[in-house]
């Protein structure tokens, strides 16, 4: 198995569609098409379905998917070892963070690391929690940061290990009309930005909004990132969900307590399986650790 074949298998078993795949890699969607089906006359087995709704392994596929993803990490980390080897590389740190945890503690994690371990490439990388250990188990990350909500299903996560939880929050514009909402039909009409894209936020506040005997609200935009999201929510009169120390830390935003139930954030820590012994991980979580207990 080539090292474009290897990486087109896990890019669309990672997407589960050949857009996400190309998009990844950088490539077209012919391209890769043509790759994974020279990898398929390789095996002599179906390694996707085709269907109108994407592309999910086939039972050979999930059969091979631990392998490749053992493959290509044994190869970034030959390549890594090599490199040192011949002086051409500075020790690094790969870090994944979700939206959420960007903006929660990204910024003092990463001053606290830089200032403490000045000699080590820190390399960060924003993605959904879907995608991160798919990016771990390929080598791609060290180690992750993963915000999971409570109304999230969490059966198909990896298990981490627990940093803290927080509470959600209505956010609204401190200047606005929406500042002065007392219920949830008040908020009815309005624009509310979602930062899910699973679904699972925009589900549980339609809920919301239904055991209130209320129809759920029909605008509604979707903005991945949750610092964008509390911006949008400042410039469009629009509400959005975010976690509370995100929305106390803008002067501009008022919280609305109008949830019946309020739900949580969990921030999670996961590691490389490959990394879990390695002193650069556990320094970076000892800082991880300082920077939550000093929130």
């Amino acid at each position: 198995m080539k090292n474009h074949q290897l990486r087109a298998f896990l890019a669309l078993a990672e997407g589960g569609s050949l857009v996400k795949a190309a998009a990844r890699l950088n490539k077209t969607t012919a391209a890769v098409s043509k790759t994974i089906r020279e990898l398929e006359e390789r095996f002599e087995v179906s390694l996707f379905q085709r269907t109108p709704h994407g592309m999910p392994l086939t039972a050979a596929g999930r059969i091979l998917l631990p392998r490749a993803q053992s493959i290509l990490a044994e190869m970034v980390r030959a390549d890594e070892e090599l490199r040192t080897h011949r002086g051409l590389h500075q020790e690094r740190l790969r870090v994944g963070l979700t939206p959420a945890v960007s903006v929660l503690l990204g910024p003092k994690v990463i001053e606290r690391f830089v200032g403490q371990l000045p000699d080590i490439r820190l390399e960060v990388f924003e993605y959904q929690r879907e995608q991160m250990s798919h990016r771990l188990d390929d080598g791609s990350l060290d180690v992750a940061l993963c915000a999971i909500p409570s109304f999230m299903n969490r059966s198909a996560d990896p298990v981490g290990e627990l940093l803290f939880s927080t509470e959600f929050s209505l956010a609204v514009h401190s200047d606005g009309d929406l500042a002065g909402a007392r219920s949830l039909a008040d908020l009815q009409e309005a624009l509310w930005v979602y930062t899910d894209p699973s679904g699972a936020q925009e589900s549980f506040i339609a809920n919301a909004f239904i055991e209130a005997d209320l129809q759920p609200p029909l605008r509604a935009l979707l903005c991945t990132a949750s610092g964008l999201g509390v911006a949008l929510a400042l410039n469009t009169s629009a509400v959005v969900l975010v976690a509370r120390p995100i929305a106390e830390a803008n002067a501009r935003v008022t919280v609305l307590p109008l949830l019946p139930d309020t739900p949580t954030l969990s921030v999670y820590s996961l590691v490389r399986p490959s990394e879990s012994s390695s002193s650069l991980v556990d320094a970076f979580l000892q800082i991880v650790h300082a920077s939550v207990g000093g929130r």
